[in-house]
């Protein structure tokens, strides 16, 4: 598998489920969709992190300037996908974290795609590509559990909301 055409499908999945969260109106149904938006995410995430930028790094030989602008992006990623895990789906500001994240995500996106693939796709190999590729497909876990239903306490006076608790750490990972 071309290691491109991977992380361009990744995006392209991730830029959807972003689209079905924002127009989600059921509190389950969209609790259900964050979850696998958040899932999707950080399995994107890892993969870049682990596999393609150290590759990047070592092809282009430009030293840490070649993948900072895109570490810079995860970073931010990372952090506004933690504040949306801790937010309740029923929470008034909820929609403006999706909005935000979404709008990092497709900078993101741009960055790569515009700037950073198109120069790796220059000077790697076409069976570095595609060995990098079945990489990035096979360190993916096959199930990610990433968060859960639960719904708060209801009482008299407080009314019951959707939460999502994390189960994951979003570690930053060592580089190669």
């Amino acid at each position: 598998m071309d290691a491109i055409d991977v992380l361009v499908a990744q995006h392209r999945l991730i830029g959807g489920l972003f689209k079905k969260v924002e127009l989600e109106t059921d509190r389950r149904r969209l609790t259900n969709a964050v979850s696998r938006l958040a899932e999707e995410l950080i399995a994107h995430l890892a993969a870049e992190e682990t596999v393609f930028y150290p590759a990047l790094r070592q092809v282009l030989d430009d030293g840490c300037e070649t993948g900072e602008r895109s570490c810079d992006d995860h970073l931010a990623l990372r952090i506004e996908l933690r504040r949306m895990l801790e937010a309740s789906v029923a929470d008034t500001s909820f929609s403006g974290r999706i909005a935000g994240m979404r709008k990092l995500f497709e900078q993101h996106a741009r960055h790569e795609e515009g700037e950073l693939f198109p120069r790796f796709a220059k000077v790697a190999s076409k069976s570095h590509v595609q060995a990098l590729g079945n990489e990035i497909v096979a360190s993916r876990p096959p199930v990610w559990i990433v968060t859960t239903e639960s719904r708060g306490p209801a009482t008299a006076s407080a009314k019951a909301e959707w939460t999502l608790p994390s189960l994951v750490s979003l570690p930053i990972p060592a580089r190669r």
